[in-house]
C-alpha cells in the first residue's frame, strides 16, 4: 500500500523548514510506502500529470490512498529550452526534462533567463484570466476525478483556506460535482498559531496535525 500526495509547497519540504511532511508522516503510521509529489510553486497542472502517469504506468491500484492539495488556479507548467539551476526560498522551481527544463509559472514569479521572464512579464499581463482559469480547473480535475473513480482508486482532496489561503482559494465548488471527498475543515489552518510557520505553510506540528486529521478520516471510512 502507498500513500501518494500531490500538492505545491504546503505539502512540501523544500524552504519550509520542516524534516518531514504530513504524507510522510501518515504512511509511517498507518505503515505504507510513501510517495512525494509536493512541489514548490506547483500547479494543479503538475499534480495532475505526475499522478495520472503513475496511473497510466500501473503505480496506483485500489490498495493505494491518494491525497490531493490543489493550488492557485492560474499556476501553470510550460517547457523551456534554456536550462538553469533555479530557486525561490531554496524551493527548486525546474525540472529536467525532454533536454530542456519544465518551468513552474505563478503571478509575481520571475525568471533568471530573460526570454522566459519577458514570456511570464506576457503571460501574467495579457494572457492570464482567472476566471477562464477556473473554468479549465472544473474540465480537468472533472476527467481526472473520474479516472480514479474508473480505477477505483480512494482520493480525498484539500485546499488552503483562511488566513492560509494564500492561493485565492474559498471555491470547493469547483470540483464539488461528483461526490469528491473533501479534507478540507479542520486542517489545522489557524493563524498565529503553533501550526502554521507563515500564512502559506505549515511549521512541523501544522504537518504533525494534518497527518493526524487524516489518518483519523482513513480509519473512521476503513480505506485500510
Amino acid at each position: 500500500m502507498k500513500v501518494i500526495v500531490g500538492g505545491c509547497s504546503v505539502s512540501d519540504y523544500s524552504g519550509t523548514g520542516v524534516d518531514r511532511v504530513y504524507g510522510e508522516i501518515l504512511a509511517s503510521n498507518i505503515g505504507a510506502d510513501y510517495v512525494h509529489e509536493g512541489a514548490g510553486c506547483g500547479s494543479n497542472y503538475r499534480i495532475w500529470r505526475t499522478i495520472t502517469r503513475m496511473v497510466m504506468d500501473n503505480e496506483i491500484d485500489k490498495n493505494d490512498i491518494v491525497l490531493v492539495q490543489y493550488t492557485d488556479v492560474t499556476r501553470q507548467e510550460y517547457w523551456s529550452s534554456f536550462v538553469f539551476s533555479q530557486s525561490y526560498r531554496k524551493l527548486s522551481l525546474r525540472e529536467k526534462k525532454y533536454d530542456g527544463d519544465i518551468l513552474r509559472f505563478k503571478i509575481g514569479l520571475s525568471q533568471p533567463e530573460k526570454h522566459e521572464q519577458k514570456f511570464y512579464n506576457l503571460k501574467e499581463s495579457y494572457f492570464t484570466s482567472v476566471e477562464f482559469d477556473e473554468e479549465r480547473f472544473e474540465y480537468n480535475h472533472f476527467l481526472f476525478h473520474n479516472l480514479m473513480m474508473s480505477k477505483n482508486i480512494k482520493v480525498a482532496y484539500f485546499v488552503p483556506t483562511g488566513v492560509m489561503n494564500t492561493y485565492s482559494w474559498d471555491k470547493k465548488h469547483l470540483f464539488n460535482k461528483n461526490g469528491e471527498i473533501h479534507l478540507t475543515d479542520n486542517l489545522c489552518f489557524e493563524y498565529p498559531s503553533k501550526y502554521l510557520q507563515d500564512v502559506g505553510h505549515f511549521s512541523q506540528e501544522g504537518h504533525e496535525c494534518v497527518a493526524n486529521v487524516i489518518e483519523k478520516f482513513i480509519k473512521r471510512n476503513k480505506w485500510l
